[in-house]
């Protein structure tokens, strides 16, 4: 894609550094203190680089059909129990993801999230459920439209996986201790 891939080993400095200015409004989960370590190590990295806005692509899942469970809703309970589900974890993003995402990078650089743009909501809430979820396959339109931009197909079509877990983040931070 033309675009230097920049990596970073997380250290258990990185982590404690991390985790040291973790605050929140609320009790943080193994998965709230994952992300936090990611996108504040990741806000670092792009401020050093001399980046000063970082684009966060939260509800893309929730938008677009990309949780397996929505998958597995949709197939055993049908359309409506599937777009319920998407719909409320959208609703609920703000109360708890966004809280975290903010305040993770907030300090560093600023985070800006397009798929919380309104037009962006509505475009996905006129789309079918087929379009998202296509066969099985979890955000379906927007692999394709990523295909359409010239995004390579191995690159729009690999398997989803959460930051935390694709990261390795979450396994580092239980075994820090911290």
């Amino acid at each position: 894609m033309g675009i230097p891939l920049v990596t970073h080993e997380l250290t258990r400095d990185d982590l404690g550094a991390a985790l040291s200015a973790l605050e929140l409004p609320f009790s943080p989960s193994l998965m709230d203190r994952s992300l936090w370590c990611l996108y504040a190590t990741v806000s670092r990295m792009a401020q050093k680089s001399g980046a000063r806005v970082l684009l966060l692509g939260q509800l893309a899942d929730e938008l677009f059909g990309g949780y397996a469970k929505y998958v597995e809703a949709f197939e055993l309970q049908g359309r409506e129990a599937a777009e319920s589900m998407m719909s409320t974890d959208a609703r609920e993003y703000a109360s708890r993801g966004r809280v975290r995402d903010v305040a993770a990078c907030g300090a560093i650089v600023e985070p800006r999230f397009p798929f919380e743009a309104k037009e962006i909501g509505e475009f996905a809430s006129s789309i079918p459920l087929t379009f998202k979820i296509r066969d099985g396959e979890r955000k379906a339109v927007l692999r394709r439209a990523a295909i359409t931009l010239g995004v390579p197909e191995r690159v729009a079509t690999a398997p989803k996986k959460a930051a935390q877990y694709s990261s390795g983040v979450q396994k580092l931070v239980v075994r820090s201790g911290f």
